[in-house]
């Protein structure tokens, strides 16, 4: 009885290893990139600003800690007369600086999203606000309350007046670097 517990055990532990080492996937899972595909250079821009307002929304809701001073953004755009509208309301008693470095943000974050959707488009950079307003003119107004601080319209391909080098991004680096040189000298 014995011998006989011994031989189905051992039978057991012979099957469970054969379905052990059997049990590999038949198939392999594609490791070959995305296609990206480019719209043909004649087909017309078709920018979804609704996607657009909400992706502007969502990258500046990643820097509170920067422009604490938003109370709304809201964007909106025509793709048969090429234009984009932006409107930015904040709190009173805003530096014209931090307002200014909002703008340069937020003209980025436009050009940046909308080359998402259209990659014939280029990205912004800190020399320029990207390709999308050489296509599309830029309407923007700034305001706190009934104030208004900025409001332009900027033609298709003119200058915008702000600073692509000065974003978010190179506030807090500032920032960063001021607190690490207190931190040094007061040690």
């Amino acid at each position: 009885m014995r011998l006989m517990h011994k031989m189905i055990l051992m039978g057991l532990m012979i099957l469970t290893a054969i379905n052990i080492s059997a049990c590999k996937p038949s198939y392999e899972a594609p490791t070959a990139e995305p296609v990206m595909t480019t719209a043909p250079a004649d087909a017309p821009y078709d920018i979804d600003f609704i996607q657009l307002n909400n992706d502007l929304i969502d990258s500046l809701s990643l820097k509170k800690d920067i422009f604490p001073f938003i109370k709304s953004v809201e964007l909106d755009g025509d793709n048969d007369n090429k234009n984009i509208q932006v409107n930015v309301d904040i709190q009173p008693n805003v530096l014209g600086d931090a307002v200014e470095i909002l703008m340069s943000e937020v003209t980025k974050k436009i050009a940046d999203n909308a080359y998402i959707q259209d990659f014939r488009l280029k990205k912004s950079d800190n020399t320029q606000f990207g390709s999308v307003f050489d296509i599309y003119s830029y309407t923007y107004k700034v305001t706190s309350g009934d104030t208004v601080i900025f409001e332009d319209t900027i033609p298709a391909g003119g200058e915008i007046p702000f600073d692509p080098s000065m974003d978010g991004d190179a506030v807090k680096e500032a920032l960063t670097q001021m607190q690490e040189s207190e931190t040094a000298a007061n040690n």
